[in-house]
C-alpha cells in the first residue's frame, strides 16, 4: 500500500537535485561580479524559517509512512 520505495526515491532524488540547480542557478544570477560569497546572520534568520517546516514535513512524513509498515 502508498508508493513503491524505488520510484518514491527516483522521485524525490529528482526534486532534490532540481531544487539544488535552482537554489545554485539563483545565488550565481544574483552574486555580484569579483565578489566573494558571504552570509551573514540575517541570512540565517531568513534561511530558518524557510528550512526548518520542509524538512519537519519531511521527516514527519518518512516516521508516518514507516510505522505503518
Amino acid at each position: 500500500m502508498g508508493i513503491p520505495e524505488s520510484g518514491f526515491v527516483i522521485f524525490l532524488g529528482f526534486g532534490i537535485l532540481c531544487t539544488i540547480a535552482g537554489i545554485a542557478a539563483g545565488v550565481y544570477l544574483l552574486k555580484p561580479k569579483d565578489q566573494p560569497l558571504q552570509f551573514d546572520r540575517w541570512g540565517f534568520v531568513v534561511l530558518i524559517p524557510i528550512v526548518v517546516p520542509i524538512v519537519a514535513a519531511l521527516l514527519f512524513q518518512v516516521l508516518f509512512y514507516y510505522r505503518r509498515s
